[in-house]
């Protein structure tokens, strides 16, 4: 079990991301065609390969974060690419050390999401990835606050199970953005496509420090 977060490992679950949301590209496609365009199987995809393929070049922690933002906002021009994009251009901001403590992890990881606030106006409860990331990145916060010995691994699968029941409880919720918010009540039933791949790529983030 990893003890420090490195580009190592940052390689180690993007390549897990990716695999898990191709295994996830039918049901992800099938969630979005419920409310929107039915494509978001395709651009996570998209996405996620271009993250992996950024973050195979040689660079630093911070550098590798900045390059995969970039990567990724080109990788299909839709909100997907965006608000990814921005997340990592957080982290990469954020990242003040290419080995980051846990607690340098955290503050790394709220980095990301402050980054994202400034190009989103979702909140929880509107139907989007945001129901999954904010609580993610609260769990994580929680976990350290809550001990300060905690590890990577706690950390990331507290984030995990957040990002997961956030997810889940965008059935409930009416949508406010994007194609869906036409819907109105109709737009309940089905959970999110991106809060749920973002589920996906948290536990993907989990396994990678928990297998080290």
């Amino acid at each position: 079990m990893t003890t420090e977060f490195t580009k190592d490992v940052l390689l180690k679950a993007l390549r897990l991301a990716l695999a898990s949301v191709e295994a996830h590209f039918d049901e992800l496609n099938a969630l979005d065609a419920a409310t929107g365009d039915g494509d978001h199987g395709t651009a996570i995809v998209a996405t996620m390969k271009a993250a992996v393929e950024s973050a195979e070049a040689p660079a630093g922690l911070s550098d590798t974060l900045s390059n995969i933002a970039m990567g990724v906002m080109t990788a299909t021009g839709g909100s997907t690419s965006s608000l990814n994009g921005s997340f990592y251009m957080g982290l990469s901001s954020g990242a003040v050390a290419d080995a980051l403590t846990p607690a340098q992890t955290v503050a790394m990881l709220q980095s990301g999401l402050d980054m994202m606030k400034t190009t989103t106006n979702a909140v929880v409860g509107d139907k989007t990835m945001m129901d999954a990331m904010i609580p993610a990145i609260e769990a994580a916060s929680a976990t350290l606050a809550s001990n300060s010995g905690a590890t990577l691994a706690e950390i990331f699968q507290s984030a995990a199970t957040a990002a997961r029941e956030g997810a889940a409880k965008t059935a409930d919720y009416v949508a406010k953005f994007g194609r869906a918010r036409n819907l109105g009540e109709r737009s309940k039933g089905s959970c999110d496509a991106g809060a749920t791949s973002l589920a996906l790529i948290f536990q993907a983030f989990a396994d990678a420090v928990a297998e080290g």
